[in-house]
This record gives structure tokens, sequence and C-alpha cells, in this order.
């Protein structure tokens, strides 16, 4: 059964869209089969993967289509449900429901075996749309800028994710993004995040012109710049989330890639010789425990689940 994934904050302009297409992007990558759903009127799911729908969730929700008609391919093992500006009435059919609340979890639910993710691109208010996509989840990602004002308003949207879900305990991830740590400000909210939210927060999204070009240009950050800091990011918040859902990939795209040694079971200073000719170990240079090993997105990723030291390299290069 697919793993139901609703990325939402009550704050526009904070990377929601851009989390959506690089965590997915990512995942179908590793080889995991992944629906996307637009339920924002404004529509930027589509620009941001360069695809023109013809079909729209609008169907699904006035018209009674299947989704199975609606969805397109995005990508390899990547499939995507548009939506445009018709949303807008979308929503107020919806009202008029007595089941308005279940109306997205009834039309995913045929779906939810032919896919091991679902997502949901949320729009930047607590809309009939985005409460449904709240009860038909399993998961929720909550990505949030590093500024007072997100940092202060993301204490309410975990409550009022409570409070529809009975529980906040379906928060899975938060995700800080445009992170600039260049700014003192940044670095203290950080802390502050991490220190309220401990292990649910995911390691930060710098700030990198990166992203935005590639969700001008309809790319994945993956396609438009996979050197970029932005990838690199994203691409171990995709590894991470892959071992907290405990998803073992089994159809992977094929990478121009060369096998990566395993990580050695004990904590010691054997060395590792990496793609680019470097020596490391398998012990953190900053706290001494185990260091982890894998690769996603064709990068070669060295991290400690301890102190969040990290370091990655593109597989077939330096």
């Amino acid at each position: 059964m697919a793993r139901i994934v609703a990325v939402i904050n009550l704050k526009g302009g904070i990377g929601k869209t851009t989390t959506v297409v690089n965590l997915s992007a990512g995942l179908a990558l590793k080889g995991a089969r992944v629906l996307l759903i637009d339920i924002d009127a404004q529509g930027n799911l589509s620009m941001a993967l360069g695809v023109r729908a013809r079909r729209t969730l609008y169907e699904a929700i006035v018209d009674h289509k299947p989704l199975a008609d609606l969805r397109g391919s995005a990508r390899p093992n990547l499939d995507l449900v548009a939506a445009d500006e018709s949303l807008l009435l979308a929503q107020q059919a919806i009202a008029g429901r007595t089941d308005w609340v279940r109306v997205l979890e009834q039309l995913v639910r045929p779906l939810r075996q032919e896919y091991d993710f679902i997502f949901f691109d949320c729009g930047g208010s607590l809309t009939v749309l985005s409460q449904n996509a709240l009860m038909a989840a399993t998961e929720v990602i909550v990505p949030t800028t590093v500024e007072p004002f997100s940092v202060r308003g993301l204490e309410k949207l975990i409550a009022q994710i409570a409070r529809v879900k009975g529980s906040a305990s379906v928060v899975r991830a938060i995700i800080p993004t445009m992170v600039d740590p260049r700014m003192k400000q940044s670095i203290e909210l950080l802390a502050h995040l991490n220190r309220t939210y401990g292990q649910l927060v995911m390691p930060p999204v710098r700030v990198n012109v990166r992203l935005s070009e590639a969700s001008a240009v309809g790319k994945t950050i993956y396609e438009h710049d996979p050197r970029s800091r932005g990838a690199l990011d994203y691409a171990q918040i995709v590894e991470l989330l892959s071992k907290a859902w405990s998803f073992q990939p089994q159809r992977a795209i094929p990478q121009p890639a060369a096998p990566i040694r395993p990580a050695a079971p004990a904590a010691r200073a054997e060395p590792v010789v990496t793609g680019g000719g470097e020596v490391q170990t398998n012990v953190c240079p900053n706290c001494g425990h185990t260091l982890q090993r894998a690769t996603v997105a064709g990068y070669r990723i060295t991290y400690c689940a301890n102190c969040r030291y990290r370091r990655q390299e593109l597989i077939n290069g330096s």
C-alpha cells in the first residue's frame, strides 16, 4: 500500500512545490513508483515539472472521473495529476457534500496498490482540499523557512494538523528551506527547531538559486544542476526519508555508477577510497560515531546520524 504524503504549510513561498518535486524525483530515481497530485489552484507543480496537462483534478471531483484516467507521466516512475484555476470551483462543489472531508481519500484509494508513494502538493492555506489531503495522508511533511514568523507559525500548524488527524504523530519530517548559513538569525532559528522538534527536523536545504532556476525551466534539480547545493541537500533528505520509511528500492533507474563499498559494521578507522581518489575513514571526524554510506540520485553520500556531518560526491565524478 502506498504511503500518502501531504506536503503542507499555511505560509506561501516557503518551497512546498520545490520540495515535492525534488523529493518525489529522488524517490523515483531510487526505483519508487510515485504519484503526484496537485491540489493548489495555482497549478505550479505542472510548471515545475515542465508538463502541460490536458486533464486536471477538477474532472475527478466534479465529473467523478477516476484518477487513473487523469494522470500523466512526468518522468520515469513519476506520474502527475495536475491542477489549474478550475480547482477553485471544485472546492465549492466539495463543500456541499456530506462526505466533503473524505473526497480525496476516496479518489486515491483505488491507486494505492499501484504506487509506493502518493504526494499531495497543498496550497498555502487550510482550504477544503488541504483538509482533505490531511485526512487522506498517512504521513505529513512540513517545509518551513527559518524566519521568525515561519518558525512561530509552525507550532500553530502542527496544532491544526493534530485537530484534523486527532494526533500530531503523522508529522514525519520538518524540512528547513532557504537556509543561509552566513546569517546568524538562520543558525539560531535552525538550532531552535532542532531543540524543539528533535529528530523530526531534516538537514537544511541551503539557499541555492539553482533550485528556482530548475522550477522555471521545468526540470528537477537533479536534471538542471546535479552538482549544486540544492541537489546535494535534497538527495540526502531523500535517503534519510527512505530509511525512515524502510523503503527498499526494487526498480531503480540505471545510473552510470560504480558499486559503492558497504560501510564497516563497527566504528574502526579503516580507510575507504572514494570515487575522487580521496581517502576517508568509517569514523565521523566530528564525534567519532560510525559513518553511514548510501547512494541516491547519482550521488555517493557519507553522513553521521549523530551530529549531522555529511559529505557528498557524484558517483561518476568528483
